[in-house]
């Protein structure tokens, strides 16, 4: 078992790549952190990681080991927040979980409404994929997590749909297509537009509508976050398609999002432990996300 110290270590090695500064981030000096790397290495029975210009790479054991490891020091770090607070006579906090474009597009505006209802609570966000959303709401990590696309075991959480999802051609206002009246999901697959990876719900069914309508699926970029997307749009390297929580950040970037198709699957939806009753901040926060996935639909729905 990884204890405490050596965690922050090696997160601290996974965000600065030199054994040096790592040391210096966890409050350690270089030999003992060199020690401690190399003792976690023999217990572990593996190299976590390889020498390359004189820098320290993660090895793909090493790599598949950080999730779990960030994981684990959010949840110690949690509970001392937690235990902090309880000195402090402070009110419970709420965990909320969340894929990352929806923490940047659709988070902000309910938790700054459920915290005019409840000002005292503390909140916790966590960004993963759909999956580690699942696994934070099944092991009581956060009580509510906003997802793209449905639990496929409704047994381990419970689910709530909050709207459904449609994809969008994002561009700069200066774009030559930004003045047509109307923009078809088959002119912007000729333009190898940047598209989501397939890896991402919103991605694997921007393939299936491309191809399913007989089209070449021929993306000039395929980034892992819509956020990134957006940001390559707006640098001129191209249309992008993503889904409408990427459009609705789109446009508060000052890019124009104009409607493609709409989504039967994937959709938006929360999730939360079984059994595990939600709070009163929880369920509060369960009608502003709900309000707020409705008033972001029908602010982009075509005229």
């Amino acid at each position: 078992m990884l204890n405490r110290r050596e965690l922050t270590l090696l997160r601290a090695m996974y965000q600065h790549g030199t054994v040096t500064a790592a040391a210096a981030a966890a409050h350690m000096t270089q030999p003992a952190a060199s020690a401690l790397l190399r003792d976690l290495e023999i217990r572990l029975g593996f190299a976590l990681f390889s020498r390359e210009n004189r820098r320290l790479q993660l090895t793909s054991q090493g790599r598949t080991l950080i999730p779990e490891v960030l994981n684990a020091l959010a949840g110690i770090e949690a509970v001392d927040r937690l235990a902090g607070d309880i000195r402090q006579g402070a009110q419970a906090r709420l965990a909320v979980g969340a894929v990352a474009i929806a923490a940047s597009s659709l988070l902000p505006a309910a938790l700054a409404s459920m915290r005019e209802r409840h000002p005292s609570i503390a909140v916790t966000v966590r960004a993963g994929t759909a999956l580690e959303i699942i696994e934070m709401a099944v092991d009581h990590r956060i009580d509510l997590g906003i997802i793209i696309g449905s639990p496929a075991d409704q047994t381990r959480v419970a689910s709530q749909r909050l709207s459904p999802l449609s994809l969008y051609a994002v561009m700069r206002a200066d774009h030559p297509w930004a003045e047509l009246p109307d923009l078809t999901l088959e002119k912007v697959a000729a333009a190898s537009p940047i598209v989501l990876a397939a890896a991402l719900p919103a991605g694997r069914a921007t393939r299936q509508a491309t191809e399913g309508r007989g089209l070449a699926f021929q993306p000039t970029i395929e980034v892992a976050q819509s956020s990134a997307a957006c940001a390559l749009a707006a640098e001129g390297l191209g249309i992008a398609i993503v889904e409408s929580l990427g459009a609705r950040y789109a446009q508060r970037q000052g890019l124009l999002a104009r409607h493609l198709l709409t989504l039967s699957d994937p959709v938006l939806a929360l999730v939360w432990a079984h059994d595990r009753a939600l709070s009163d901040a929880a369920r509060c926060l369960q009608r502003c996300l709900q309000s707020q996935a409705t008033g972001q639909t029908e602010s982009l729905l075509p005229a």
